[in-house]
């Protein structure tokens, strides 16, 4: 359960991220009608991610293909539309839906963590703990990272506002 939602689905998301970030042009202006500010594309992300937290959606992604095969395709999706909408983002509506995600990924890795029943039917208890535990990391270091981009976005647009002043 841990590799299935701390290192699969973050993976293939990332996978779709880094994806826009080789079609950035392109992609960006396919989305550009739609996409104002970057809103649809990062709502819609953050849907697709929430939805794979449910235990249940979880549970008929390990036992039916054609489910395992809709995870794949909208994680890789989700990845694809936050990478092409990142770089329009204005930096608070970054900060929503990026807090907004670490505050519910922290929140299922406690309830998977304490839960005092079995979440998953396709998985042990014992690996529901180490999923809430793999889930509150995985929650930080995305809080982390956001935190590093926001720092560098911030100082390098200083920069070239002082160097556009001399």
């Amino acid at each position: 359960m841990a590799r299935h939602m701390v290192l699969e689905l973050p993976g293939l998301f990332c996978i779709g991220w880094l994806a826009a970030r080789i079609c950035d042009n392109t992609l960006g202006r396919m989305l550009a009608p739609w996409n104002r500010d970057g809103v649809t594309a990062l709502l819609a992300s953050f849907l697709i991610t929430s939805y794979w937290m449910f235990p249940s959606a979880l549970d008929l992604a390990v036992l039916n293909w054609d489910i395992a095969t809709v995870k794949v395709a909208s994680l890789l999706f989700a990845g694809l539309l936050l990478g092409a909408a990142w770089k329009k983002s204005i930096p608070v509506l970054k900060a929503f839906f990026v807090l907004n995600w670490v505050w519910m990924t922290l929140t299922a890795g406690f309830l998977y963590r304490d839960a005092p029943r079995q979440l998953c039917a396709a998985y042990l208890s014992e690996q529901q703990s180490d999923t809430g535990l793999g889930l509150i990391f995985l929650a930080i270091a995305v809080l982390c990272l956001w935190g590093a981009d926001t720092y560098l976005q911030t100082n390098a647009n200083e920069m070239n506002q002082r160097n556009a002043i001399d």
